[in-house]
């Protein structure tokens, strides 16, 4: 008998790891996705602090809302899981964009941005970023940002892939490091900013449909501390370490976006992670990233011939969007039977390498790689995460008092694949627009939240968990992903998710139970979005579906995924890939 044809919603796909299945069609997720608090506790035992405002995280949208309320006159209090200067900020090596230089422009930043974007780019978004761009740069400059200078008053400017000419400030190839660091410096000097370091992230707290505070662990004294504030800020960070191989410190564990679903805030497109084509293929992790930069000045990619492999795949050739090159670097790697391709950037001579890109001259040599002389062996790593808490333009999650700026956001900027060195840019610009925009908080607080009791008698071998999401991820989740394939991955993160029932207490099991609540919320909207754009790439569905996919997907705890329109910009995207 011939099988009943499928409901519209249901669309059937082939696969070439298995025969036609289902397509997702908005399965429901485990129960225990549902649960509000991860543990149990009465706040009115625990230690209390009461700031104005409380910013979670210490990257550059942290410090950048921490400073920015302060001078407004609001009492800050800054929590941060590490130290002040472990974050994802220290590590990014090419710079920050703005239409700084000559013969640049904020229509063509937007222009550019919005093709790399894939058609997902919101224009009111965009528009705004690229516009406060300049002045926000100038601020930077102004507390002591040292971005490197062509001659007085002319700042230098590199090439990027994406972009349609050089627009990226930098200072060597450590920009992130300069960034953090004096940024940093300047907050520990700020009058009205409390810091409190090597805090983990247990919760946020809400009365009624409002935040509050926060629930936070002091790993040292093994206590729960409360963080009441009339505005919340999370500026966590992105989630690389989600996957086995990836350019993100250890600290990136998606807890934020985590929190605020735990929350009841809307996250979306989590579809879309990027990941970086150039990193060192070596045993550290990390890896080790190389940045865009090397390629903007003129470093080419080889095969295992040693032949140039991105002439004729695009028209920017090596300086493609990173999701073309990393595709195309997969590719590469499987017909060579290789762990790497090459970045040769020998014919760029000694002299200028060692003066412009002093930190990877120093990391190849680590590695007895002469940067003059060898190749260079990289392979794509995890990066970005362009999907994360939904926001509007200015950085107000759907849960009143509760903002988010930065990697944890998903503002509408990028899109489906973010635009080279957008990412500092992006934190910059819409922490300074959170500052403006708490000036219209009317706050409530609340004295006591309660949450009940849940078990806590499992035991968990965490190096195992952790090493299983990661693989998981990495196999079924990474640069190229199909329905069977993504069906398998729910299914295998789906059977840990029994462990989000328990009340754990150790930050590393907080953390990786955050890391099963994203890797399973990242697993759904991948298997969700049945077309293959920007970041995203389903071989069982490889071309870009305008008509049903030109959308947002958003997700919610105890709803089902919803799509959510984009507010198209007025410039062309054809071709954008």
């Amino acid at each position: 008998m011939a099988e009943d044809p499928a409901p519209r919603h249901v669309r059937r796909t082939h696969t070439a790891d298995g025969p036609p299945r289902r397509a997702h069609a908005d399965r429901r997720l485990p129960e225990s996705l549902g649960r509000r608090y991860l543990l149990e506790f009465d706040t009115e035992g625990l230690t209390a602090a009461r700031s104005d405002v409380l910013v979670v995280g210490s990257g550059i949208a942290g410090l950048t809302a921490a400073l920015g309320a302060a001078a407004a006159g609001r009492s800050v209090h800054l929590v941060t899981k590490s130290r002040v200067t472990n974050t994802n900020t220290w590590y990014a090596q090419g710079g920050i964009a703005g239409a700084v230089g000559a013969g640049d422009s904020v229509e063509l930043h937007l222009a550019d941005t919005v093709v790399v974007g894939a058609g997902l780019s919101d224009e009111d978004v965009v528009r705004a970023v690229v516009t406060e761009a300049a002045d926000a740069l100038r601020d930077l400059q102004a507390l002591g940002v040292d971005f490197d200078m062509r001659s007085p008053g002319k700042v230098d400017l590199h090439r990027e892939g994406g972009h349609s000419l050089p627009r990226v400030l930098h200072t060597g190839d450590a920009t992130g490091a300069e960034i953090q660091d004096t940024l940093s410096g300047v907050v520990r000097r700020a009058e009205g900013v409390g810091i409190f370091e090597e805090r983990f992230l247990v919760d946020l707290l809400t009365a009624g449909d409002r935040c509050v505070g926060a629930l936070v662990y002091d790993p040292k004294g093994h206590d729960l501390e409360v963080f009441w504030a009339d505005s919340v800020i999370l500026a966590t960070g992105g989630a690389g370490q989600l996957f086995g191989v990836t350019t993100n410190p250890t600290v990136a564990t998606g807890d934020g976006v985590a929190a605020a679903w735990r929350a009841g805030a809307e996250v979306a497109d989590l579809e879309f992670v990027q990941f970086h084509p150039t990193a060192l293929d070596s045993a550290a992790s990390p890896k080790f990233l190389i940045t865009e930069a090397l390629r903007g000045e003129g470093a080419y990619l080889l095969d295992c011939d040693e032949k140039r492999f991105m002439v004729g795949i695009h028209p920017l050739a090596e300086l493609a969007p990173r999701d073309v090159v990393s595709r195309e670097i997969f590719k590469v790697m499987a017909r060579c039977g290789r762990p790497n391709v090459w970045l040769d950037a020998r014919h760029l001579g000694e002299r200028r390498l060692k003066e412009d890109f002093p930190t990877i001259w120093e990391k190849c040599g680590e590695e007895g790689l002469d940067l003059s002389r060898d190749l260079i062996p990289v392979a794509p790593a995890a990066h970005y995460m362009i999907g994360g808490i939904r926001v509007d333009i200015d950085g107000r999650t759907s849960v009143p008092g509760l903002y988010a700026s930065g990697e944890c956001a998903a503002s509408g900027l990028h899109g489906a694949n973010r635009l080279a060195s957008n990412s500092l840019l992006e934190g910059l610009v819409f922490s300074r627009r959170i500052v403006r925009a708490l000036e219209d908080e009317i706050p409530e607080r609340a004295s006591r939240i309660v949450s009940p009791a849940a078990d806590d008698s499992t035991v968990l071998s965490l190096p195992l968990a952790r090493e299983t999401i990661q693989g998981v991820m990495s196999g079924f989740v990474g640069v190229t992903r199909s329905e069977g394939g993504l069906a398998e991955a729910a299914s295998m993160l789906e059977s840990m998710a029994a462990v989000l029932d328990y009340s754990l207490r150790r930050p590393a099991e907080l953390e990786m139970q955050n890391m099963v609540t994203l890797a399973i919320l990242l697993t759904h909207a991948a298997w969700y979005r049945a077309e293959s754009r920007g970041a995203h790439w389903r071989d069982d569905f490889p071309q870009r579906d305008d008509e049903d996919w030109r959308v947002h997907t958003v997700w919610k705890r105890g709803r089902r995924p919803t799509k959510a329109p984009v507010r198209l910009a007025a410039v062309t995207t054809e071709g954008a890939s």
